[in-house]
C-alpha cells in the first residue's frame, strides 16, 4: 500500500512540475501544463512476500506461491515426535473447516522411509499436501524453522509471514491467529 501512495505522488507531483510558459499574443506569459502520461507499474507480489518450494510425496514440487490468495499454515513436523502427532488431528480438521481460505503444507522434516511417511499420512487421514525437506541439505527456510518440532509458520494471504510458532499448534491457536 505504501508503495502505490509514493508511485500516485510521484505522478502528481512531476505532473504539476511539468509546467512551461507560454506567451500570448498580448506578450502576457500564461503557464501551460503539459499532460504527463506514465505507466505505473504495481508490484505483482508485496515485496515482502516469502517463497519456499519442497517435494510432496510423488515428488512434485509444492511452492508456497502456489497458494498465493490463500492463508497458508506451513507446519514443521516429524512421525516420532509426540507433539506433532497431538496437533495433526487439529490440523486436519482446521483444513476440513476452512479450506477455501486456507492451505495446511506439512513438511516432514525426518530421514525416513517414503512408505513409513505415506503410511503416516493415511493413519492419522492428512487431508493438506506433505512435503519432504532434505534433513542433510536444509534449506534456509527449514534451517530458519526447525529449531525445534513441531513448528508452524503461517504466511497471509500476499504470502509475507505473519506468524510463528515453536512448539504445538491448535485449531484455536488458527483461528485466532487468521482471525476466523
Amino acid at each position: 500500500m505504501t508503495i502505490k501512495l509514493i508511485l500516485i505522488s510521484s505522478v502528481l507531483m512531476l505532473a504539476a512540475c511539468e509546467q512551461q510558459q507560454e506567451t500570448s499574443q498580448k506578450g502576457e506569459s500564461k503557464p501551460v501544463v503539459q499532460k504527463v502520461i506514465t505507466k505505473i507499474e504495481m508490484p505483482k507480489e508485496d515485496a515482502n512476500a516469502f517463497e519456499f518450494s519442497y517435494p510432496d510425496l510423488e515428488g512434485k514440487q509444492i511452492k508456497l506461491s502456489d497458494y498465493r490468495g490463500k492463508w497458508v499454515v506451513a507446519n514443521f513436523w516429524a512421525t516420532w515426535c509426540p507433539p506433532c502427532r497431538k496437533e495433526i488431528p487439529d490440523f486436519v480438521q482446521f483444513k476440513k473447516d476452512f479450506g477455501d481460505k486456507v492451505e495446511i503444507i506439512g513438511i516432514n522434516n525426518e530421514d525416513a522411509d517414503s512408505s513409513k511417511i505415506e503410511d503416516f499420512v493415511f493413519e492419522y487421514e492428512i487431508n493438506y499436501p506433505v512435503v519432504r525437506a532434505n534433513v542433510y541439505q536444509p534449506t534456509d527456510f527449514s534451517r530458519k524453522n526447525t529449531r525445534g518440532l513441531p513448528t508452524t509458520v503461517i504466511f497471509n494471504p500476499q504470502g509475507v509471514e505473519v506468524s510463528k510458532r515453536v512448539g504445538p499448534m491448535h485449531y484455536k491457536d488458527l483461528v485466532k491467529t487468521m482471525g476466523f
